[in-house]
């Protein structure tokens, strides 16, 4: 700890960096890894629902052979709004959170390339290109109630177990003379489980934690079993996806299909956690707001390959395999904590702001592949049915860094997650240049316990108007899906109930020439 005043001016150059990420959350992967029914307005009022059909730009998502089914030139792009709705239950008191959000989610083109010679076999190479929103994040989730179990305990538990079952030594939560919060937190970033001193830090310095005289142990400044709590968590950004697709029509009979993606993840995540100590006390801890930042980002890969049979002129079989996603990723995260504390009556009030923003290592991650299989049947001009089956495992998802070890991470996924079961069911019907549509969607909860995040449904539909040469689509989904969210990652055991209900409504303009 000596060592403290000869690495600042270093870091101040190089950054500050730390060889894991501040906590492991596996909902970021989850995230990340999840993919939304987010296309044009007619794939997404037939539920995604295109693996055997082709003919529109946002098919190649699920089946790349899609663009072979297209006999001219095609352009779209498609506007969107999202509405988030979030009921949480937490220990009895029910809270509504509300957010909406309005983007450009998918705009992509396919040219026909014909063979000159119609007698070979290949009658036709596609060439497409799209760019896709897969997710988009903009929820926001607030629960509040009572608890007989303090957030304090978090800070507690990182202060006395944090440093490899042990307590965090007393010289790296109390400031030298002449040394600020932030030289101080800047240091910590540069020990080992230097996350969990900063949290102790912060607790000491805002003085929700003592330490015993004779014994290297801290214990909570105050008492009590009656705590008011509220956490507040906002997400936004975008998960988005750059394809480049090749497709080849083979006597009309077989088509083939690639795509090489490239995505691009970039969200911020905020989260305000309030308490009160409700409990009749003396001295002590009475109020604290803690405030934590994780900005995250970074691009990149995969790829898919598919193809669809055309049994007969009404029904086709499709077949697609999607790659993992290989993932580079950085964190900035950022945090600070405000306390209210009671000394001989007066209450004293601590803001324990380090004013910094710690840049983490890369990392990377591999999110889970894909299978499907589909079925259609088209009636000739007047509609249509479609099937999709999607398997996707999510106990493969695996993180990986220079000099780290994420084993305890891995066996988490590997231990807690499956493989999940999509299905999708689109129809559209056809009333001269009216399409209706409708669509419908179950995928199952990746985690074994189906509790963490519960299973999703969704109901979609949506009707179009073609000119002929272009055409007009306009589509609304709405999916529901439980979840559970911790007050706070240790400490507590307090859990919010939450259903999230979604509205989508997307616009979408298609053109061929």
């Amino acid at each position: 700890y000596s060592m403290k005043k000869i690495y600042l001016p270093l870091l101040a150059v190089c950054g500050f960096l730390q060889t894991q990420a501040q906590e492991f959350n596996p909902a970021d992967a989850i995230r990340i890894g999840t993919q939304q029914v987010n296309g044009s307005a007619r794939f997404n009022a037939m539920g995604g629902a295109f693996g055997a059909l082709g003919g529109d730009v946002s098919a190649l998502q699920i089946n790349p052979a899609g663009s072979a089914l297209f006999n001219y030139n095609n352009f779209s792009f498609t506007g969107n709004v999202q509405i988030q709705k979030n009921n949480s239950l937490f220990n009895g008191s029910s809270s509504t959170a509300k957010e909406s959000d309005l983007n450009l989610s998918n705009f992509g083109a396919v040219f026909v390339i014909d063979s000159k010679n119609q007698d070979q076999a290949l009658k036709k190479v596609t060439i497409g290109l799209s760019y896709n929103s897969n997710a988009r994040f903009n929820d926001r989730y607030f629960s509040s109630g009572m608890s007989n179990q303090s957030v304090t305990n978090y800070f507690l538990d990182h202060a006395n177990f944090g440093n490899n079952g042990g307590s965090i030594p007393l010289d790296f939560v109390q400031t030298r003379e002449g040394e600020s919060i932030t030289e101080l937190y800047d240091f910590l970033n540069t020990v080992q489980n230097g996350f969990s001193a900063q949290q102790a830090m912060l607790a000491y310095q805002g003085y929700l934690i003592n330490e015993y005289d004779d014994v290297d142990e801290y214990y909570l400044n105050g008492s009590g079993s009656s705590f008011y709590q509220e956490n507040e968590t906002y997400i936004t950004g975008f998960n988005n996806q750059l394809t480049g697709n090749v497709g080849f029509d083979i006597n009309k009979k077989l088509y083939l299909g690639a795509n090489l993606n490239v995505h691009f993840v970039d969200y911020l995540t905020s989260s305000v956690i309030y308490e009160e100590n409700r409990s009749a006390v003396a001295d002590g801890y009475q109020k604290l707001l803690f405030n934590n930042q994780t900005y995250t980002y970074g691009s990149g890969f995969s790829f898919n390959i598919g193809g669809i049979f055309k049994a007969s002129e009404e029904l086709r079989i499709g077949a697609s395999y999607q790659s993992p996603t290989w993932m580079s990723l950085q964190d900035e995260f950022s945090q600070n904590l405000q306390t209210n504390i009671l000394e001989g009556g007066v209450v004293q009030n601590y803001n324990i702001n380090p004013n910094l923003v710690t840049l983490y290592n890369k990392y990377s991650v591999k999110n889970p592949g894909s299978i499907s299989g589909s079925l259609a049947y088209v009636f000739g001009t007047k509609g249509l049915l479609s099937v999709d089956y999607i398997r996707k495992d999510y106990s493969t998802t695996e993180y990986s860094a220079s000099g780290a070890n994420y084993n305890s991470t891995n066996k988490y996924y590997q231990d807690m997650m499956k493989a999940t079961n999509e299905f999708r069911v689109g129809g559209e019907y056809r009333i001269d240049r009216v399409s209706l549509r409708a669509g419908y969607r179950f995928a199952d909860s990746p985690y074994k316990n189906k509790q963490t995040i519960g299973d999703l449904t969704s109901y979609s539909g949506g009707l179009g108007y073609s000119f002929g040469a272009s055409r007009i689509d306009l589509g609304y989904q709405f999916w529901q899906q439980d979840s559970q969210q911790s007050i706070i990652s240790s400490g507590t055991n307090g859990v919010a109930d939450i259903q999230s209900k979604n509205h989508n409504i997307s616009l979408t303009y298609t053109a061929s020439f």
